[in-house]
């Protein structure tokens, strides 16, 4: 059998709404970017590795830390898309999305729905999701929810709370929280070469617009994202507020 070839690429862009320049921000001496490039290194089913910006001060900190980077247009209008003009005439099978603001990503994140592609060649796209375990990521914004079908498609991804636990929910009673799970999404996208070609032509979507969450364009127009359930959570980096939290952590 003809080994498929995977590589990983890790959108990075300077200007980022919540905070400005985010991923050359230290955690313990090294940067947002550096982390989440080396936790792209331990996962060992990658060809290789790019960094894709459109930000010279991004493009100088992945030299420095030995990454390949691919220079990009300023006009991308996701990550993804980034990706998609990145790998422009690469000849793969499977394109990986790292999202650059996600340094302790868990290497089962990318491992475990990768598994799933590869035993399924009808998975033309996958992500991952693990349980949400802290009261206040509920109604954090930064934090975005997804719920998915009895087959693991996600039927909707919000920066809401789904489901709302109309009945029995109450913020004043945590308990009540182990009557139904709830999700986050994991900043992941695995995507089939022709997929990703795919995604890339499709306009932006009106509740993309609206969330500002480019995997809505995937779902508004018919197509089927999969998700992978994983145990370890990825805290991703959105304000000064979680630098700071994440320094605790290596």
């Amino acid at each position: 059998m003809k080994k498929e070839k995977i590589v990983c690429v890790i959108p990075a862009r300077y200007g980022s709404e919540r905070l400005q320049g985010k991923v050359l921000y230290k955690i313990n001496g090294k940067t947002v970017l550096h982390r989440v490039y080396e936790r792209a290194l331990k996962i060992k089913n990658f060809d290789a590795i790019y960094i894709a910006t459109d930000d010279i001060r991004i493009a100088e900190e992945g030299r420095r830390i030995g990454a390949d980077v691919i220079m990009t247009s300023s006009s991308c209008r996701s990550g993804s898309d980034r990706v998609a003009e990145a790998i422009k005439g690469m000849k793969l099978d499977i394109v990986v999305n790292i999202q650059a603001d996600e340094p302790f990503l868990p290497v089962e994140a990318v491992e475990k729905p990768l598994e799933m592609m590869k035993k399924d060649k009808d998975i033309y796209v996958a992500t991952s999701a693990t349980k949400i375990r802290k009261m206040e990521e509920l109604y954090d914004p930064n934090v975005v929810k997804i719920v998915f079908d009895k087959d693991g498609y996600t039927l909707y991804s919000s920066r809401a709370l789904i489901p709302y636990p109309s009945l029995y929910f109450s913020q004043n009673t945590p308990a009540l929280l182990k009557k139904v799970c709830f999700y986050k999404h994991i900043g992941v996208y695995l995507f089939r070469q022709d997929f990703l070609e795919t995604f890339h032509k499709l306009p932006l979507s009106t509740l993309e617009q609206i969330e500002k969450l480019e995997q809505l364009r995937i779902i508004e127009n018919g197509y089927k994202l999969k998700v992978a359930v994983i145990q370890r959570d990825s805290p991703s980096v959105d304000t000064l507020e979680d630098i700071k939290k994440l320094k605790d952590m290596r």
